[in-house]
């Protein structure tokens, strides 16, 4: 699933192309994905493209947002005068004709069109959606002392802590994974037993994985394929500290990097320096 960097990453290359276009038609061929009429769009203009936690925004005016979670497979891909930019779950769609098979929603607008496809039909679209009321700040609008006191009480596994919306916006797995990793926290660890340097450590970890992610453009991982509106993978994968580098040496030199599974997500850790 993508996570804050990779949604980041489709927001700001959708902000260069929908700011100032009017949706002109909606296009519902799947219902199970759309929540409500999203045709209150038709005929506002977009003045911009946002984002909370990991849903995407398209803003058309006071309490008129597109939103959209992309879940496992959500895609969206936006033509115009014969180019093509793409973001989301990778599949040949970013390469064939649209609309496909797995087209669930076709946007219209003055210049363009943009086609949000999703093969499992996990996703979601929907205006003003409450879910986005319900998440958590993220990381970036955090101190270090609102981030403490909002982990050092639970009594869960702080990775799993970390990947709470309710309590932290747009952390999933993979920056959960090399944030403990930073901090040399092991993810099994209760949230309410780590150390006052621990929790600071760990917030600098996770803001500076989360701001790696965003530079590189996201990852493309094994459990959460991604490629950006340019139809370029993203580089982070090639600086993960501990995900998806099941047996390799750790990149501290003192262990391997051993997997588990926790929450039901494959988790990874350094049995050595992750303490």
């Amino acid at each position: 699933m993508p996570e804050l960097p990779e949604i980041e990453t489709v927001r700001l290359q959708l902000e260069k192309v929908l700011p100032g276009q009017t949706s002109t038609k909606c296009e519902v061929l799947s219902t199970k994905i759309v929540r409500g009429s999203i045709d209150k769009i038709v005929g506002k203009k977009v003045l911009g493209v946002e984002r909370k936690g990991k849903v995407l925004l398209i803003d058309f005016g006071p309490e008129l947002q597109l939103g959209f979670h992309f879940k496992m497979t959500g895609q969206l891909i936006y033509e115009e005068d014969g180019k093509r930019v793409v973001g989301g779950h990778p599949t040949e769609d970013f390469l064939n004709k649209m609309p496909s098979g797995h087209t669930r929603v076709i946007f219209e607008f003055d210049r363009g069109t943009l086609f949000f496809n999703d093969q499992r039909l996990f996703g979601w679209i929907e205006i003003n959606p409450k879910f986005v009321d319900k998440l958590g700040p993220e990381p970036f609008q955090m101190s270090a002392d609102q981030f403490i006191s909002s982990v050092r009480k639970r009594k869960k596994p702080i990775k799993l802590v970390l990947m709470e919306q309710g309590v932290i916006s747009g952390v999933g797995n993979i920056y959960a994974n090399d944030a403990c990793w930073e901090a040399k926290v092991n993810p099994r660890r209760l949230a309410n037993t780590l150390t006052a340097k621990q929790y600071h450590d760990l917030f600098e970890g996770l803001i500076k994985v989360l701001k790696e992610g965003i530079k590189y453009g996201g990852a493309t991982a094994a459990d959460a394929k991604y490629i950006d509106l340019h139809g370029l993978g993203g580089h982070y994968q090639d600086h993960f500290r501990v995900y998806d580098r099941e047996g390799e040496e750790c990149l501290r030199g003192d262990g391997i990097v051993h997997k588990f599974v926790l929450g039901g997500r494959g988790t990874y850790f350094c049995s050595k320096c992750q303490t």
